[in-house]
Formats: structure tokens, C-alpha cells, sequence
């Protein structure tokens, strides 16, 4: 169900996705939910993407991809998850809960949802450009590896990592090294350490670079994992939202993003 009003100059658009999904019995109910949680966002946004837009093309386009191994579903998950389509200005999870036919090797999860989302004019600056490179993405739990970013003009980087259950942190930069600006052709260079919660045997982590003309305030507020004593393994759900509003505080005219999958693997 799509409700459309305006408020002010801008035209929000509330969303309400109901579904059912099913999940074999290997899969925690806590998992089922996030799962759950990813699709019924991603569905809300998919009905705010532009129709001049098509989702695998501009996937392929922004997207760093190393050692043939890329998973094209969680790749979209965070797509639809950032500014491409739309902003979610708040979102509630109205029911939720897990059903267990009997004598069954699978389990239901429902789950009802509204979203209140602004639909944006997708507009992309060709002029910007950022080049990734990454040493690795098969990558072992404690594992590091070199991150090489090589603008071609001045501008502002901030990285964050995608969580597999699609909350966000804050990689770069950091309260220790708050200067953001990297310079036209020069590479930045970092070496950063693969980390995945003890509990998985192999996770998806998406970092997600944007580079902007101008600064964008407000990298401050997301958790991150600058302290290996105290390590976090999800940000929470509110860091979805968090990350919407950061976006939305800068011109997607004035800057650039691309991601890379990182995959890792307990020893």
C-alpha cells in the first residue's frame, strides 16, 4: 500500500509491505529477522527507484568487484539502502513475529512494515571520480589487508562499513583522524584489519566510500571499530536511519560512491 502527500515543497510517499517469508530450521529466529527486515526495506525503496533507472546497471557501475567472488543480492540490499532511490525519513515495524508449522524442516516469519520515504531525482556527478583498489576480499577473521583510494580532483572521503545485518559504521574518518580531504591524483592509502563475530563462520561486509566536493557533517554520531578491545559487531537498527539522514544532509550532484564486498572467513 503506497500513500503520496506533501509536506511543504517536498512530496513524502508511506509505504506498508506485509510479508511472509520462509526459512529452514538452520537459521536463528534473530537472523530471520534481520533478513526479513533487509527485504521489506529494500521493497519499500524499490517502489520509490526511478523508472529511467535499471538497479543491476548502476550496481555494476559503482561497484568494486575482486576475485570473481561477489554476491549481487547483498550488493543491492545496500543499494537500495542508500540515497539512489529514495530517503526513508523513519520507518516502524508495526507486527513481527515466527510461526513453526509442525513437523516441518522450516519456520514462517512475518513481518509488517511502514516506511515514510522522500523520493529523490537521481543525479550523479560524471565529472567526480574515484578509483579503488583493494589487495583482497577473501579474507580470513583478523586478516588485513591494503585499501588504495586515488581521486581525480580534491575532495572529502568517508567510508563506512555495511555490517551483515546492514547496520553502519563509521570507518573513515575517525575522531583520531577527523581530516577527511585527500588530494587530486595522489593515492590514500590504508591498511585496515578484517574483523567477523566469533558466532559466524563466514560474513559479508560491504564498505561503502563516498567522496564529496564539499564536507558533510555529522560521521561523528556512527559507532565504529577504531577500539579492537571493545569490538561491535551491529550498530543497531537506528543506524539504518542514521545513515539515510547523513546522506540527505549532502548534494548527490557533489559527489561520488562506490562499493566493495569484503568476505570473511573464520580459520
Amino acid at each position: 500500500m503506497s500513500i503520496g502527500y506533501l509536506f511543504g515543497a517536498e512530496k513524502y510517499v508511506t509505504i506498508e509491505v506485509d510479508t511472509v517469508k520462509i526459512y529452514p530450521l538452520t537459521i536463528s529466529v534473530a537472523e530471520a529477522r534481520i533478513k526479513t527486515l533487509q527485504e521489506v526495506r529494500q521493497v519499500a525503496l524499490e517502489r520509490a527507484l526511478p523508472q529511467d533507472i535499471s538497479l543491476t546497471t548502476f550496481i555494476s557501475s559503482f561497484s568494486v568487484e575482486k576475485n570473481n567472488f561477489y554476491d549481487e543480492q547483498v550488493a543491492s540490499s545496500v543499494f537500495m539502502n542508500c540515497c539512489s532511490s529514495g530517503r526513508i525519513i523513519e520507518e516502524k515495524i508495526l507486527e513481527d513475529y515466527p510461526s513453526f508449522p509442525k513437523k516441518s524442516n522450516f519456520f514462517e516469519y512475518r513481518m509488517k512494515y511502514r516506511a515514510t520515504i522522500l523520493p529523490l531525482k537521481t543525479i550523479y556527478n560524471s565529472e567526480l571520480d574515484l578509483k579503488v583498489q583493494l589487495s583482497e576480499t577473501l579474507l580470513k577473521n583478523n586478516e588485513q589487508f591494503t585499501l588504495e583510494l586515488t581521486p581525480n580532483q580534491d575532495g572529502y572521503l568517508y567510508i563506512f562499513d555495511f555490517l551483515p545485518d546492514n547496520s553502519v559504521l563509521v570507518v573513515y574518518p575517525t575522531l583520531h583522524y577527523p581530516e577527511s580531504l585527500i588530494i587530486k591524483d595522489t593515492a590514500w592509502k590504508q591498511t585496515l584489519t578484517a574483523v567477523t563475530s566469533p558466532d559466524k563462520k563466514h560474513s559479508i561486509e560491504t564498505l561503502y566510500f563516498v567522496f564529496s566536493e564539499v564536507p558533510i557533517s555529522g560521521w561523528e554520531n556512527f559507532k565504529s571499530n577504531n577500539n579492537f578491545t571493545e569490538l561491535i559487531f551491529s550498530a543497531g537498527e537506528e543506524s539504518f536511519i542514521l545513515f539515510q539522514k547523513w546522506l540527505g544532509r549532502s548534494d548527490p550532484n557533489k559527489r561520488v560512491e562506490k562499493m566493495a564486498q569484503l568476505h570473511i572467513f573464520q580459520e
